[in-house]
């Protein structure tokens, strides 16, 4: 593994355990997470992805490079599709997707907004931290799932081939970066975030 990404798991490698073994995730591979607990997470997550979203195209406008902008674009894309898989579980289980946010969601989508403010070895760093994490907690429980559970084609979505092939370029490109305070600052914060939401969601 290239240095800046190692040191930076390296450094989170307690937190990132927790990541992993998250009662959220566990109870969502078993199909034993209460509906409305997996509602709660459906409504607040869709809102993060839509701040998720402009975040991308923030840090596509500073990308250093055409090679980083195409990474970024094909996350973008990607978008498309995770927005109308919430949206179509919403319409069927009767939720609200305009309901207001916790102000943890807030927080944590306003944060993304703001590391771009930073420049982009951090705001870089910020996107791997995000997608890194997702992806390492669903794959951890894919080959034990169920496919028949109710919440398998979520846990599919998040650790499939394609997005572990996009995980894998954005570390790519936070290996082209010398490590700095700010970025390991950066990925903490993120970790935090994360850990947090998943605690607010399953309550």
């Amino acid at each position: 593994m290239p240095e800046t990404t190692r040191h930076l798991l390296l450094d989170q490698q307690p937190a990132w355990k927790r990541i992993l073994d998250h009662p959220f995730v566990i109870r969502t591979s078993a199909g034993s997470l209460p509906s409305a607990t997996f509602d709660r997470w459906l409504a607040e997550d869709h809102f993060f992805v839509l701040s998720f979203r402009a975040f991308l195209e923030a840090l596509t406008r500073i990308a250093p490079d055409q090679q980083a902008r195409e990474v970024l674009a094909g996350g973008l894309a990607a978008l498309g599709p995770e927005l109308e898989l919430f949206e179509s579980a919403a319409a069927e289980r009767g939720l609200d997707l305009t309901a207001e946010p916790s102000l943890l969601n807030v927080g944590y989508s306003s944060y993304l907004l703001a590391s771009v403010q930073e420049g982009w070895p951090v705001g870089i760093t910020v996107l791997y931290g995000v997608e890194k994490a997702y992806y390492d907690a669903w794959a951890s429980v894919r080959d034990s799932t169920d496919p028949d559970t109710q919440y398998a084609g979520f846990i599919a979505n998040w650790s499939s081939p394609e997005f572990s092939a996009y995980v894998d370029q954005l570390a790519a490109l936070v290996d082209r970066e010398e490590l700095t305070a700010p970025m390991s600052l950066a990925f903490d914060r993120v970790v935090r975030f994360e850990l947090a939401f998943w605690d607010l969601v399953q309550g």
